[in-house]
C-alpha cells in the first residue's frame, strides 16, 4: 500500500511540474515547451540519483508512451561508446546538436570496411556539409582512391508530384566552401557544383567501389542511380541514405523502379538506409 501511494505521489508531483512548465512556456510555442519538459525530466532523474540503466529505462518508457509504434533500440551496444567515431560525428552535429543520423553515419563507415579489395573510386550525390564525405575521404586517403562529390550547393532541387510535402526547394543548403573547410585535411576529393546530373559526364570513364546517394527527392535519385549503377565494380556498394523514410517517398519510388529489372535487391536497413551490393 505504501509503495503504491508513493508512486501515486511521485506521479502527481510530476504532473504538477509538467503543467507548470507547459503553462510557463505556452506563449513561446511547442518547441520551448518540449525543451522545458525534457529539462524537468532530467532534473527529476538527477534528484533521484538515477544511474545509466535507470535513465535509459526512463527514456524508454517515455518514448513508448509518446510513440508506441516506434522501436527504440537497446542500450549497451559497443558502437555507442566508440570515442573516435563520436569525436568525428560531433564535428558535424551543428549548434542544435542533431544526433538523428548517428547510426546512419556509423553504417556508412562499416560498409567502407568491406571495400579495400574492391577497385574503383568513391562518389557522393548530395553532400550537405560533408559529414559522410569525411568518411569517404578517410577511406580514400588510406587506400589511394579518389572521392567525387556532386552537389548543387544550393540545397534540394524543387520537389515534384511524388516527393510529398516534407521538403521544399533550397532546403539543406550548404556552401562548397563549408564542405572544403570540413575536408581540408584531405587531398583526395573533387567537388562538382551543379544540379544532378549536369556534371556526371566528367566521370563517365571512371569505375566505382562505393556510391552514397542522399538527394531526398525522386528525379535526382533516379538520375544518380542510372549513372552510377552501371559503373560499379563487382562487390561495390551503393547506400541510399533516405530510402526508408516516409519523408522521401519519391526517392524510394525512384530506387525501386530503377532496380526492378536488376538482379540485386534494395535492402531496407533498420537505420532507414537502402543498401545495394553489386553482384557482377
Amino acid at each position: 500500500m505504501l509503495k503504491r501511494l508513493a508512486k501515486t505521489a511521485i506521479a502527481a508531483a510530476a504532473r504538477r511540474r509538467a503543467k507548470q512548465t507547459t503553462s510557463a512556456f505556452r506563449e513561446f510555442g511547442d518547441l520551448q515547451a518540449i525543451s522545458a519538459l525534457a529539462a524537468e525530466i532530467v532534473r527529476v532523474a538527477d534528484e533521484r540519483g538515477f544511474n545509466d540503466v535507470q535513465r535509459f529505462d526512463l527514456f524508454y518508457e517515455i518514448g513508448r508512451k509518446l510513440q508506441p509504434e516506434f522501436s527504440i533500440n537497446d542500450r549497451g551496444r559497443y558502437f555507442l561508446k566508440d570515442e573516435e567515431f563520436r569525436r568525428y560525428f560531433e564535428r558535424f552535429i551543428g549548434a542544435q546538436g542533431n544526433w538523428k543520423n548517428f547510426e546512419r553515419r556509423w553504417t556508412v563507415g562499416q560498409m567502407l570496411r568491406l571495400l579495400p579489395d574492391v577497385p574503383g573510386d568513391l562518389a557522393e550525390c548530395g553532400v550537405f556539409e560533408g559529414a559522410a564525405s569525411y568518411q569517404l575521404c578517410r577511406f580514400a586517403e588510406k587506400y589511394g582512391r579518389t572521392v567525387h562529390l556532386f552537389d548543387s550547393f544550393q540545397g534540394i532541387s524543387a520537389p515534384q508530384e511524388n516527393d510529398g510535402t516534407y521538403w521544399s526547394e533550397g532546403g539543406l543548403s550548404a556552401s562548397e566552401s563549408t564542405v572544403r573547410a570540413n575536408l581540408k585535411e584531405f587531398t583526395c576529393f573533387k567537388t562538382y557544383p551543379g544540379w544532378i546530373p549536369e556534371r556526371f559526364a566528367e566521370v563517365a570513364d571512371r569505375k566505382f567501389a562505393f556510391v552514397h546517394i542522399d538527394v531526398d527527392v525522386e528525379q535526382p535519385t533516379y538520375d544518380s542511380m542510372a549513372f552510377f549503377y552501371p559503373r560499379m565494380n563487382a562487390g561495390a556498394i551503393m547506400v541510399l541514405d533516405d530510402h526508408g523514410y516516409d519523408t522521401c517517398p519519391g526517392a524510394r519510388k525512384a530506387a525501386l523502379e530503377y532496380m526492378a529489372d536488376k538482379r540485386e535487391p534494395v535492402l531496407d536497413l533498420a537505420t532507414g538506409q537502402g543498401l545495394i551490393i553489386r553482384s557482377c
